[in-house]
């Protein structure tokens, strides 16, 4: 079996780099078996535990089992969360997506949040292998833009959190009221910009979790991974020793794929 810190470099005077933005994966196996040796660390737990504010301890207490984690800011049910489940399905560990429903509503320049408000419904994929989509717009964007995602009102009067929440169930069969949950209480604890916050959050994938993301090296996405994960990833190294487990989300091949943000055809039929 290959060594949890083995695709990862270090300088001359024993610093963590990265060469690549794979270098912060762990293959999913192995971070399997990882996470089960580290749950037995009695240390470690007290360690890692003491390092977390209030909510994120309290999140512990509500969910103690290891969890397969996905972090966006609405849990809905893109083609990417429905991989997500398999995954954790394929593992054996209980789903759970945190979401940040507290983060501002944009138009452009975050191609999740803006799927939120219009929704690329798949329809197919053609013979030259462009994917085909159907736009379906619920809610006003001239109206909500930079508002909390959780105060945006659909047009036929549904909160968006609401409408994706149903979607979530109705396609997947998951009850948002038990895999759910809102960090925004976590983060804004800890500062509301991701480079105050990312450092903790990272904190529970040591011997709590597994996260599972893909790390797009390309335009907003790329600067984003270099300027927050990258750091935050390397301080939790630092203070434990340890990285924190993070699984590829998606296929490396096609991972910038708009198809990963949008929707199974089947939610037509539950979209107002």
């Amino acid at each position: 079996m290959t060594h949890p810190l083995s695709h990862i470099s270090f300088s001359s005077t024993g610093v963590i780099r990265f060469d690549t933005f794979d270098d912060l994966y762990t293959e999913p196996q192995l971070a399997l078996a990882e996470l089960r040796k580290r749950r037995k660390d009695a240390q470690l737990t007290d360690l890692v535990h003491r390092g977390l504010n209030g909510f994120a301890k309290e999140f512990l207490k509500r969910h103690s089992r290891p969890r397969a984690v996905l972090f966006r800011q609405l849990a809905t049910p893109t083609h990417e969360t429905i991989r997500f489940l398999r995954l954790a399905k394929n593992l054996g560990l209980d789903p759970l997506i945190l979401e940040y429903l507290g983060d501002k509503f944009v138009s452009t320049g975050n191609r999740y949040k803006r799927s939120l408000g219009k929704m690329p419904i798949y329809q197919y994929t053609g013979a030259d292998g462009r994917d085909m989509f159907r736009y379906k717009s619920v809610c006003d964007f001239n109206r909500f833009t930079g508002k909390a995602i959780s105060s945006v009102e659909c047009h036929s009067g549904e909160s968006l959190v609401a409408l994706h929440h149903r979607l979530l169930q109705s396609v997947t069969k998951l009850d948002p009221r038990k895999y759910c949950i809102d960090g925004t209480k976590w983060f804004r604890g800890v500062g509301k910009k991701a480079e105050n916050y990312y450092e903790n959050f990272l904190r529970l994938f040591i011997r709590d979790a597994v996260l599972f993301e893909s790390f797009v090296p390309f335009k907003a996405e790329g600067s984003f991974t270099n300027s927050i994960i990258v750091p935050s990833f390397k301080a939790v190294f630092s203070q434990y020793g340890l990285r924190p487990l993070i699984v590829r989300l998606l296929p490396d091949v096609d991972e910038t794929r708009l198809f990963w943000d949008s929707f199974p055809k089947k939610v037509e039929q539950y979209t107002p």
